[in-house]
């Protein structure tokens, strides 16, 4: 019963509170990521933390991402930072074991379920994961355009969705707009959905 409260107690807090992403990840004792150190969550809301250092050709690889060319839209920079989602989730994936990570799958918490460790991910960790890896692109000068913000999240009969629902966010610094950066709906290591936070409030799924 503690961890569902704990659980609820994040989403109500994400949809009340706009402010820095720091201080989310302050809410899981996860500290700003670094490119040689930096947590990675998997197990269902964020049970588990493996620290990770950013393999030297993922770094080349996201560098290139970037580069070739350079993005002179924020349009096109959502387009790289979707795929760069997919680099991390793929290159991390391969360090940490979620690599398996199937979509769209989640459980309800039981004080007397097993405690052993999965590497299935939920929209907490998902979420999580995709913040930390857009602070990773910030700190590493590749956002143009962009900056990772406090997660958002929407609930039943209040924002269109069936189920709770959480996701990363980008603000787009030239227009102050928000974009959701949502990694649950896919296998891991697929490029991420990016759609304007008032779509996806409203109950956004990707296209069957």
């Amino acid at each position: 019963m503690k961890r569902i409260i704990v659980y609820c107690f994040c989403f109500v807090l994400c949809a009340c509170v706009d402010s820095d992403y720091k201080h989310y990840l302050n809410l899981y004792n996860i500290q700003p990521p670094k490119q040689n150190n930096f947590t990675h969550c998997f197990n269902y809301g964020c049970q588990t933390h493996q620290n990770v250092a950013l393999p030297e050709a993922t770094s080349q690889a996201l560098q290139q991402l970037f580069i070739t060319p350079v993005a002179i839209s924020a349009q096109e920079e959502r387009v790289k930072i979707s795929q760069a989602i997919q680099i991390f989730e793929t290159d991390i994936g391969a360090l940490t074991g979620t690599k398996n990570d199937k979509h769209g799958t989640f459980r309800l918490y039981q004080d007397d379920a097993p405690s052993t460790a999965s590497f299935q991910q939920d929209c907490i960790d998902e979420s999580t994961n995709t913040t930390i890896y857009l602070a990773l692109l910030e700190n590493m000068g590749l956002l143009k355009f962009h900056k990772p913000a406090f997660p958002a999240n929407r609930q039943p009969f209040l924002h269109g969705a069936r189920w709770w629902h959480q996701t990363a966010v980008i603000i787009d610094t030239t227009t102050n707009e928000k974009f959701a950066v949502d990694s649950w709906f896919f296998d891991n290591g697929a490029p991420a959905a990016i759609v304007p936070l008032k779509e996806w409030k409203n109950g956004w799924r990707p296209p069957k």
